[in-house]
């Protein structure tokens, strides 16, 4: 059984808190939540890990909660199509499969298996890729362009959420590459992607669907299955050690422990 999701809008209670998280919105699961949750003050919480960019964990204030799922998700309502011909209640029940992935990946973490994130991590970036990448921006935007109101303002703020998710994914992935499963990284990936992928399904698939014709959308349905056939996945290959990334690594752990001597020096005066 999928956990259930909680989608919280919170405040960040740190006086000095100037990073972009004073305020905002996230996703976490319901168990999760308790965990991070203030055993004295009622509505607070530990931030997770990933969400404050200073690295370190805040107290956020709960504003307004909701549990995933009591809303309603997109549903075309207008729309004479079956269904499998719908582009964006097949972009829906992509979504979902996504979101299985991450399940798994969660799972993977618990269990510290290198591995098997490791292709699982390729799977999903694959899916991104072809999902987000492709099927949506270069054949949904590329076809309903100029039909919705603000229309490139919308689509730069989806294009951009999914810069960030791919380039933390590949983040991740250059640690695994070194051995190192780091935690705040993938953490980052789970959170944006279930946030990024309920704002699709509640919002920005509703306002595109009111913009479309049955026309419009079986030629998007179209150009999705026609780039779904072309589409090449990369392979996961055999998980080995990036010596040219871990040189780097050792490198960099040098200069810290440089600078950390250096700085010794000069308090201590010797």
């Amino acid at each position: 059984m999928a956990p259930q999701l909680l989608e919280i809008m919170y405040k960040c209670m740190h006086n000095s808190c100037y990073v972009n998280c004073r305020e905002g919105i996230l996703t976490v699961e319901e168990g999760r939540f308790k965990e991070l949750s203030s055993p004295t003050e009622e509505g607070v919480f530990k931030s997770p890990r990933g969400i404050c960019r200073m690295g370190f964990s805040q107290p956020f204030k709960v504003v307004k909660m909701q549990v995933l799922g009591s809303g309603v998700p997109f549903d075309s309502g207008v729309s004479q199509l079956d269904p499998s011909q719908n582009p964006l209640l097949i972009l829906v029940e992509e979504h979902k499969m996504i979101n299985g992935k991450l399940e798994k990946i969660e799972e993977q973490l618990k269990k510290r298996d290198l591995d098997a994130l490791w292709v699982s991590t390729r799977e999903l970036e694959n899916e991104l890729v072809l999902h987000s990448g492709i099927k949506e921006e270069e054949v949904l935007f590329g076809l309903t362009k100029g039909l919705l109101p603000f229309g490139e303002t919308l689509q730069d703020i989806i294009k951009e959420e999914h810069r960030e998710i791919i380039t933390l994914l590949h983040n991740f992935r250059e640690a695994i590459e070194i051995g190192e499963i780091n935690d705040g990284i993938i953490d980052s990936v789970i959170v944006s992607l279930r946030g990024h992928i309920r704002k699709e399904d509640q919002e920005f698939f509703e306002i595109i669907d009111k913009c479309l014709n049955d026309d419009i959308r079986l030629k998007i349905t179209e150009g999705m299955n026609a780039v779904a056939e072309k589409f090449v996945r990369a392979e996961p290959g055999v998980r080995r050690m990036n010596l040219k990334q871990l040189s780097k690594q050792e490198n960099y752990h040098d200069e810290v422990m440089a600078l950390r001597e250096a700085g010794c020096d000069t308090c201590c005066g010797h």
